[in-house]
């Protein structure tokens, strides 16, 4: 048994710096995590669609949002639309989707072999898209389930009159966004719109504090003497994706040649998280990845 007295440490060993000790956490500003929203559903809609619309050369990214009257958000989305509110599980409360019936149309009848043209006419959604609009509705609750991480979102209405789907109170105001989706395949971008009430989005964004000493991004702070900028992180770049049934994944033997197409717009990745796209050049006799969008300092 040891009987000699517990040695007394000189100082404290460590501590917090004074910045930390002296401010607390504060609720998140729901502007910037709006905007973080909405790219999180441009990242989601871009796989989504893709598939739904067959088509590897989709882009999808946010050109604006906003907070506006919801007045203002029915005047400016206008007529020929459809749209689809998602609640968020038992709730009143949710998100409004809409896309010009005409968008709809053009997609439906582009993958069918179509021009894909749109028909500014067109306000009524034809019995021969009603099942591609369904599958577009499937699609967007996964985008909005996997972006907010609420497994409850579901859409429970949709139509052609705005102020019928959409339960918002006459004098709210609403988050909205701009989603431009945009292809290879065609020259014309189409656009999908989504709107929320400044409550359902603090639900969504606003339930975790966010520290004011450590900031918001890095690239707010500066990286330089930074306690992480010597980190290592395995970066991927996305060059190829090639789908392939499993019969013929069976039958493939040395010498097989597998045609490939490398895509236009190669995502650079962390773990699961995008952090960049670029497109494919050459180096110095090597292939480089040439950025052309990041979004570190976002």
């Amino acid at each position: 048994m040891i009987s000699t007295p517990i040695p007394e440490a000189a100082a404290r060993a460590a501590c917090h710096c004074d910045e930390l000790l002296s401010r607390a956490a504060t609720p998140p500003e729901l502007d910037i995590e709006f905007a973080r929203f909405a790219r999180g559903v441009a990242e989601q809609a871009r796989g989504q669609l893709s598939t739904l619309c067959d088509d590897r050369g989709l882009d999808a990214e946010i050109v604006d949002t906003e907070l506006m009257p919801v007045a203002d958000w029915f005047a400016e989305v206008g007529t020929a639309h459809r749209h689809s509110f998602y609640s968020m599980g038992q709730e009143s409360r949710g998100i409004l989707i809409s896309v010009r019936i005409g968008e709809l149309v053009g997609q439906f009848e582009r993958i069918l072999g179509g021009t894909g043209e749109v028909d500014e006419r067109c306000t009524v959604l034809p019995a021969s898209a009603k099942r591609f609009a369904q599958q577009f509705e499937d699609r967007m609750a996964d985008v909005l389930r996997n972006t907010s991480d609420r497994r409850g979102i579901a859409a429970t209405a949709h139509g052609e009159e705005v102020e019928q789907v959409a339960p918002f109170a006459p004098g709210e105001r609403v988050w909205t966004a701009t989603l431009s989706i945009t292809s290879t395949k065609t020259a014309r971008a189409w656009r999908v719109r989504f709107a929320a009430c400044h409550s359902t989005i603090a639900d969504i964004v606003g339930t975790r504090a966010v520290s004011p000493a450590t900031g918001r991004t890095i690239g707010a702070r500066g990286i330089d003497g930074s306690a992480i900028a010597e980190v290592d992180l395995p970066l991927r770049a996305v060059l190829v994706d090639v789908p392939m049934s499993i019969a013929r994944l069976a039958s493939l033997e040395p010498g097989a040649v597998i045609p490939v197409a490398v895509n236009r717009n190669v995502p650079l990745m962390t773990g699961n998280l995008t952090i960049a796209h670029g497109c494919v050049g050459e180096l110095d006799d090597r292939v480089a990845l040439e950025l052309t969008q990041t979004f570190l300092s976002e």
